[in-house]
């Protein structure tokens, strides 16, 4: 079931913003060139909160440990341990989307 998470002139392409969907904690992002997605947000090494990543346009690095992921599909770039999950993703009428039905966040081996 999508649920309303803001308006889509509050994230801008190149940009990432922390939105809250039904207790998931998510990284919302607009890739360089792509369209906006969703994943988790919080690092799968640690569970530590993505809020404060990096983000280049295309790669997002953790501040904790620097790993760091692709944002056009989540998969892992350094290193291969995890990919981040993604959230099915709609905008309708200026508003987005994100629907958490059946998605939980990934965690890296330890």
């Amino acid at each position: 079931m999508f649920q309303r998470v803001c308006k889509d002139d509050t994230i801008f392409e190149g940009g990432m913003r922390l939105v809250i969907a039904d207790q998931h904690v998510i990284i919302l992002a607009w890739p360089l060139g792509g369209e906006i997605k969703a994943f988790q947000g919080v690092c799968p090494h640690t569970s530590y909160p993505l809020e404060e990543a990096e983000f280049d346009g295309e790669v997002l690095t953790c501040p904790l440990h620097a790993w760091t992921w692709n944002l056009n599909t989540g998969a892992p770039i350094q290193p291969q341990e995890s990919a981040l999950a993604q959230y099915p993703v709609k905008v309708e009428d200026g508003v987005v989307y994100i629907d958490t039905e059946g998605v939980t966040p990934l965690l890296a081996p330890r």
